[in-house]
């Protein structure tokens, strides 16, 4: 993985000419920019969700979260719950928890800006697949219908949870999208549960960062 590969893809996404356009192709959200994570040489882990929240705020530092979503979402990786307890958990410990998802996990988007969790696949087909090459993840997870879809051809989302595919010989898990909002109801039916145990099943950390791990979620850090 290169950063200077890395930083010139975000430059191309910084400088996209679509962002001046009235009604975009891309079906963009007129008032919203771009959302580029952090970006390590150390991440092992590729996570791509439909779009960014609409309150996702980059201008805050790794101490807050940048989004509830983002909070909820850390609380499934490190604990497979995003109740309020399992929240809680990594609220109280947020930056710790924050420095050990930046080492492991790069988070991208299929829309790189907020398009109401309904784009369509014209960002995607303009840089989804080349971020996936220069971060040459060793698991991909994909949040939602939509972006399995775009990489392994369309299939019903229940036919692919909870179970390891493939894309480009790259194990890929599928997950039903974690909003509450909206699929907070059908959780059972997309196995939900099942596949966030799978997919914590095929994370490690070294040594050093599950001892950090294990001593927030027991309180002894």
């Amino acid at each position: 993985m290169s950063s200077v590969q890395i930083n010139t893809f975000f430059s191309h996404i910084r400088q996209c000419p679509l962002y001046k356009q009235a009604a975009p192709p891309c079906s963009r959200i007129k008032k919203f920019k771009p959302v580029l994570n952090y970006f390590s040489s150390t991440q092992r882990f590729i996570i791509i969700s439909s779009d960014p929240s609409s309150d996702t705020n980059k201008k805050l530092d790794d101490t807050v979260p940048h989004s509830d979503f983002a909070l909820r979402f850390m609380s499934l990786i490190f604990t497979g719950s995003d109740k309020e307890e399992s929240v809680n958990k990594i609220r109280h410990e947020f930056s710790q928890f924050q420095q050990i998802f930046n080492r492991n996990f790069y988070w991208t988007h299929f829309c790189k800006c907020y398009a109401q969790g309904h784009p369509n696949n014209y960002c995607a087909q303009t840089y989804l697949k080349k971020e996936i090459e220069i971060i040459n993840p060793e698991l991909i997870i994909c949040l939602g219908n939509k972006v399995v879809d775009f990489l392994l051809g369309k299939d019903n989302l229940c036919n692919r949870v909870n179970q390891i595919l493939h894309y480009q010989r790259i194990p890929l898990i599928a997950s039903l999208h974690p909003s509450k909002n909206w699929n907070l109801a059908r959780r059972p039916q997309y196995q939900f549960n099942e596949t966030w145990q799978l997919i914590r099943d095929n994370i490690t950390y070294t040594e050093s960062d599950l001892k950090i791990i294990n001593n927030l979620l027991s309180g002894e850090s």
